[in-house]
């Protein structure tokens, strides 16, 4: 299989500084988005961090030891952002999740409510599940997903990348079909724009078509939030045989 991946990112139409971050390495299949929390440099400087961590990777090893090197890159991003908000005595941190493609299997990895979703023969689904107060208080029954958008608590995290000593993260394995499309973002698009929009955005004929009209609606809409996305598309590659006179 071949992967195509376009990236954008925006700070929207009410902040001046964006604190997402994310990374497109298409020569290894492995994408990232980060949200930063902690106000401007700090929360920029931490999404960075992951994305940084994540960008230094080697992955030039056996396919059985790239998830665990996934998840000590986080770990060590994780390690940094904790102790650097330590140290400067502020608070920091950052939502993540992570994709890598591989020989037809998809890792998914997270930490936050920056979302993962596939979209294959026209369904669209949410691979991750958000680490978030409201999310907790629907899989309890206490909420429905209708009172969770209004909810006061609506914005907090019950997970972060950097808030924590020790690292809560959830993992996802898949199986990966030719067609499939791959959605990365942070939640400035999904505050505003509902997935039946993002379904059909992401039925347009290419990735660089789908990722400026993410980000286009998001701004149609508002855009009270940074808005990042990254759109990889799964395609079949094709061998050309020469046959020789």
């Amino acid at each position: 299989m071949r992967y195509r991946s376009a990236l954008r990112t925006h700070p929207g139409s009410v902040r001046q500084v964006n604190e997402d971050a994310a990374l497109a390495r298409d020569d290894v299949a492995l994408w990232v988005v980060a949200d930063g929390m902690g106000g401007h440099a700090n929360g920029q400087w931490a999404s960075q961090t992951v994305a940084d961590h994540f960008a230094a990777l080697d992955l030039a090893v056996p396919p059985a030891e790239r998830g665990p090197a996934m998840i000590a890159a986080l770990e060590a991003g994780n390690a940094a952002i904790v102790n650097a908000a330590a140290a400067s005595g502020v608070s920091m941190g950052t939502t993540a999740v992570m994709l890598h493609l591989e020989a037809g299997h998809v890792l998914c990895l997270w930490v936050g409510d920056s979302r993962i979703y596939r979209f294959r023969r026209g369904g669209l689904v949410q691979i991750t599940r958000d680490h978030s107060v409201v999310q907790e208080l629907i899989d309890r029954g206490s909420l429905t997903p209708e009172e969770a958008e209004s909810h006061p608590m609506a914005h907090v995290l019950s997970r972060a990348v950097g808030t924590e000593a020790t690292l809560r993260y959830d993992v996802v394995n898949d199986a990966v079909m030719p067609g499939d499309t791959y959605l990365l973002c942070s939640d400035g698009l999904t505050k505003v724009v509902p997935e039946d929009v993002i379904a059909r955005l992401l039925r347009l004929p290419s990735v660089n078509a789908a990722a400026d009209r993410l980000v286009a609606e998001t701004l149609q809409r508002g855009a009270p939030d940074n808005v990042t996305v990254v759109v990889v598309s799964v395609e079949e590659a094709t061998e050309v045989t020469r046959l020789e006179p």
